[in-house]
């Protein structure tokens, strides 16, 4: 074989490497766009069905708070019974009992915590989010 051949395969060669090289950039960027499309269509669909979700939470979910039986404002939440508050309220009550020198039960009915502590609260604040988009949607204040 002439040098002159190998240099005409060499050059063919290197001309379908490059082609080679084009047509993979080519499938990666449709597989990437797919791979996007796929994800969009997923993401959209799980938002839809957490829309979903929330919707039906947040007709379950309870504003009021069990001791003053309004909506909650500042909610918070106990750790060891799960129970939610309006802080002020709790935190009064707390301080109440605790100056009589008793302990301060849970007021939900049927609740067995019967030593609720400021240390055992915190704040709730994806319960104010739904709240605060309640009554953003039922136009209230």
């Amino acid at each position: 074989m002439s040098l002159s051949a190998v240099h005409g395969t060499l050059s063919s060669l290197k001309s379908c490497q490059a082609d080679i090289g084009t047509g993979m950039d080519i499938v990666t960027d449709v597989a990437m766009d797919l791979a996007e499309a796929h994800a969009n269509q997923e993401s959209a669909e799980s938002m839809e069905e957490l829309d979903e979700d929330i919707a039906v939470t947040q007709s379950q979910v309870n504003f009021t708070c069990p001791l003053t039986q309004v909506e909650m404002v500042n909610p918070v939440k106990n750790k060891k019974c799960n129970h939610h508050y309006d802080e002020a309220a709790i935190l009064s009550l707390i301080k109440t009992r605790h100056s009589q020198k008793k302990k301060c039960r849970c007021p939900v009915v049927g609740c067995g915590n019967t030593d609720v502590k400021d240390s055992d609260l915190i704040p709730d604040q994806m319960l104010r989010r739904r709240i605060q988009s309640y009554k953003r949607q039922n136009n209230r204040t």
